[in-house]
């Protein structure tokens, strides 16, 4: 019999818990105070540290515009605390299985398994996938004359990555493929340009930026470039802020239809990426 009261007790006590956590952001907002928790995965230009040690970036930025405005509009004032990581697949691992009061951004686009997984905010930004080999490496003209450079080739990816799948479907969900793994978006070039037998897929802002600073020859297979993703914060699955952070980037015509949107891409990204992948914006 005591066994049992034992039992009820926990499960009520874990219910009690999990109402708590499920209503975090109704609790911040009847405090009118709160704090989040920022996971990122540190990818320049999206969230990094700059030479001062600062964090900046797009991402960043974003959030502090939504810190502002959550204060402008909710009467609610939120406090940031940052936690960084430098492996990709630990950063999405540890957003999963995060507090209700987190939020993450790692530049994470959209898959079905991921949307199981955790919550997705309304995206911020489009994203083109480009398929990167050795400029010593022959142009592909067809399906036929990709598959046959890519299979004479190694690929490099980071691990979980949505560029892992893509890399996976140029040769099919039933081949056993071997990857060389990296940790950083950028290490996957490099690694090409030490040795032309590597191929790999990194977005086109990496790519963008990594050419401002390189003069190396770097080639883009362009017939298998992917341009259908885009990018999103991402927060624990049924998170109570989720409504509120997507109340931010749709409300009206929304977050990317307004000046600090399109100031905020300016200021990290040069014009000839800009207009790739801005969402479609209305100054206001």
């Amino acid at each position: 019999m005591e066994i049992k009261k034992i039992l009820i007790t926990i499960v009520a006590c874990f219910a009690l818990s999990s109402s708590v956590v499920s209503q975090t952001w109704q609790i911040d907002q009847q405090n009118k105070k709160g704090k989040l928790t920022v996971h990122y995965y540190e990818n320049e230009p999206y969230i990094y540290k700059n030479k001062k040690g600062n964090l900046t970036g797009i991402e960043h930025d974003i959030l502090i515009a939504f810190v502002d405005w959550l204060k402008a509009n909710k009467g609610v004032e939120l406090t940031l605390a940052f936690k960084g990581y430098q492996e990709y697949g630990y950063f999405i691992s540890e957003l999963k299985n995060a507090d209700q009061n987190s939020i993450g951004l790692g530049s994470v686009a959209w898959t079905n398994q991921r949307a199981a997984e955790m919550d997705f905010a309304s995206p911020y930004l489009k994203n083109v996938s480009v398929l990167l080999t050795s400029g010593l490496i022959p142009t592909a003209r067809t399906k036929e004359e990709l598959e046959e450079i890519v299979k004479r080739m190694f690929p490099v990816t980071i691990k979980g990555s949505v560029h892992q799948k893509h890399l996976q479907n140029l040769y099919g969900q039933d081949i056993q493929v071997e990857y060389d793994y990296v940790f950083k978006p950028e290490d996957i070039a490099n690694k090409i340009i030490e040795d032309s037998k590597y191929y790999g897929y990194i977005d086109v802002i990496t790519f963008w930026k990594y050419m401002k600073t390189s003069d190396e020859y770097l080639k883009m297979q362009s017939m298998a470039n992917r341009d259908d993703e885009k990018f999103s914060f991402v927060l624990p699955s049924q998170s109570s802020y989720t409504p509120v952070v997507n109340e931010f980037f749709e409300r009206g015509f929304g977050f990317t239809s307004t000046k600090t949107y399109h100031q905020i891409l300016e200021k990290h990204l040069g014009p000839e990426i800009l207009e790739q992948v801005e969402l479609d914006y209305i100054i206001r």
